[in-house]
This record gives C-alpha cells, sequence and structure tokens, in this order.
C-alpha cells in the first residue's frame, strides 16, 4: 500500500518534468526557419563573367600563384602568370582553360580553377534622347521601353522607331537591332525582347542607318570600351518586339 501511495504522490511530478524535458529541446522557430533556408546562390557552369565581378584564380599545383582579382571597368584582369587577359562574357571554365595554357611557359603542367567570388551590379546602359542618359540596374525581365522609363521616358526630340539595341556577344563583338519603341508606346504593342547585363538601348533623333556610326559617336561615351558592331553584321529590324 506504501508503495501504492508514493507512485501516485510522484506521477504528477514525474509527468511535470516529462513535459519540462520536452520543452526544452524543442528547436526554436527561427533556427528551424534558418535551417530550412537554401543555401546562396553561386554562378552556375554558363555564367558569363562581367564588370564588377571578383575573381579567385587558383592553381592546384601552385598555391603560390593564387590570385584575388577583381573585374576591372574594361572587362580585364592581370595576373601574375598570365599579364592582362579580357575576361568579360567568358565562362569560368572559359576562363580556366585561357589561363591554363598561357601559364604553360611559366608553370610546369598548370591547373586552374576559377571561382567567381563576388557578382558585379548587372547593368543596362541607355543613352540618346532619353530623359537622364546613363546606366539602370537590370531587373528579371526588364524590356526596352522599362529601362528607358527609368531614365526619364523620351524626349520629344526622340524616334523611338528607329530604337537601337546593342547586344555583347561571345566572341567580345557587339550585335545591333533596330526595335519599333514607338509601336509599343502608342499602339500597345506586346514587348518580346528581353534585356541581359550589358545591353545598351540608344533612342536617335532621326532614323539609324549605320550602327557603327552611332557606336563611335554617341555610345563610347556612354562605355568607353565597347567594342565595334560586328564585322558583317545585319542591322536587323524586331518591329515592336
Amino acid at each position: 500500500m506504501s508503495r501504492l501511495v508514493a507512485v501516485l504522490l510522484l506521477a504528477p511530478l514525474l509527468l511535470l518534468a516529462h513535459g519540462c524535458a520536452k520543452k526544452s529541446v524543442a528547436p526554436d522557430a527561427g533556427v528551424v526557419g534558418a535551417l530550412m533556408q537554401p543555401p546562396p546562390a553561386e554562378p552556375g557552369a554558363s555564367y558569363r563573367i562581367q564588370v564588377g565581378d571578383e575573381l579567385h584564380v587558383r592553381f592546384t599545383f601552385q598555391p603560390e600563384m593564387n590570385e584575388q582579382v577583381p573585374v576591372r571597368p574594361d572587362g580585364r584582369i592581370t595576373l601574375a602568370t598570365t599579364g592582362e587577359v579580357a575576361v568579360a562574357g567568358m565562362t569560368p571554365g572559359e576562363l580556366e582553360e585561357l589561363v591554363a595554357e598561357r601559364s604553360a611557359n611559366r608553370l610546369r603542367d598548370p591547373e586552374v580553377r576559377v571561382i567567381v567570388t563576388k557578382i558585379g551590379e548587372q547593368r543596362v546602359y541607355v543613352g540618346g534622347e532619353v530623359g537622364r542618359p546613363g546606366y539602370v540596374q537590370l531587373q528579371p525581365g526588364m524590356t526596352p521601353v522599362q529601362a528607358v522609363m527609368q531614365t526619364g521616358g523620351f524626349r520629344m526630340t526622340a524616334k523611338p522607331e528607329s530604337t537601337l539595341l546593342l547586344s555583347p556577344r561571345r566572341d567580345g563583338q557587339v550585335s545591333a537591332a533596330r526595335l519599333n519603341l514607338k509601336q509599343v508606346v502608342e499602339e500597345g504593342v506586346p514587348e518580346r525582347v528581353r534585356l541581359a547585363a550589358g545591353d545598351v538601348i540608344f533612342v536617335p533623333s532621326s532614323w539609324i542607318g549605320d550602327a557603327n556610326k552611332v557606336v563611335d559617336l554617341y555610345v563610347r561615351g556612354l562605355i568607353p570600351v565597347l567594342p565595334r558592331v560586328g564585322v558583317g553584321y545585319s542591322l536587323s529590324d524586331t518591329g515592336g518586339n
């Protein structure tokens, strides 16, 4: 009987202690949320290096040659093993091959790894007959008209039906296309063009026939390192789309 009384007296205490123990090990909601957050996205294999990025160039067998370098406004970096290298527009894998090739005369069987440690701000440049020529930060799905509106819109002197879109190519040249943004603004024609980092939009005051003249006379003031439009290009018309 005495044992039964003792058990009855101790039972509430045991239940209380069990509840406290369960409560003490319950994870904090904030901690759970942090654990469930996905890791920061890293540039994939198809990512193309751009101005403002920071690169860690690592030599597997010669770690003393490792370097952390920024991509300068001219799209180049300088390494002790290769000298100056134009890297803007290349993938990390392409740059690894180039650095290994150029380092072979100084290093024995160089194995190179390029890691993008910081991604620069992605920009679209807008010039010509707009309110505030300059650059805007690229947003996902941004269209030419949206970029123009962020720079103050079209001036009264603008000829939006002959807007020029310059897009950097992988070979270091630039492709050119003429956009009819007048149709978009005045007729509500949907835009199909989506901008990419480094694109240049130029809104002229007259019809454009030669894209290179525009680049040489106007756009180089906005982006001095912009190369010439690719040799043998044809200035394509994309209508209002």
